[in-house]
């Protein structure tokens, strides 16, 4: 499926994109990509990573945005069964990131829709995300997709 990148010259290097699953030979690209989330951390093994995207299940889909062999973001949907809420579907969305030189370019916005079209498919009465409290240019930016601020996300680090 090919995206054009809104308000954006059609001569920019990043115009047009295709939006896709990830493939097992994307491993070594999407550890880089992910990189730029936590860059203080080790980046995570590429071989790992090719594995995990060989077995994935299917209520998880690792999406990445592409052009010219190059990726440009990803976003990982994971879906889950409610059993307080008569085994009821909803959708988190996890490790969304684009490439730093190509933010701004429509590629975050195209790679949640797609994200929240396939939570739709899976019957989903919700897509949940959670961002830490210092990335406010994140939070502005959800905000335009029409995420609002629902409730409170706790975490407990198990170190």
């Amino acid at each position: 499926m090919r995206q054009a990148a809104p308000q954006h010259p059609p001569d920019s290097p990043f115009a047009d994109f295709q939006l896709r699953a990830a493939s097992v030979n994307d491993a070594p690209a999407l550890t880089a990509l992910l990189q730029q989330l936590a860059p203080h951390e080790p980046r995570a093994d590429a071989k790992l990573m090719a594995l995990r995207l060989a077995e994935l299940p299917s209520s998880r889909v690792v999406l990445v945005a592409e052009r010219d062999g190059k990726l440009l973001g990803t976003c990982t949907l994971n879906l889950i069964e409610h059993l307080a809420h008569n085994f009821a579907h909803s959708a988190i969305l996890e490790d969304v990131v684009v490439d730093g030189d190509a933010r701004g370019l429509g590629i975050g916005q195209a790679l949640v829709g797609k994200a929240v079209e396939r939570a739709r498919a899976w019957g989903c009465y919700k897509v949940a995300l959670s961002s830490s409290q210092s990335r406010e240019a994140a939070h502005r930016f959800y905000a335009r997709l029409g995420f609002e601020s629902h409730g409170i996300s706790l975490a407990l680090a198990l170190d």
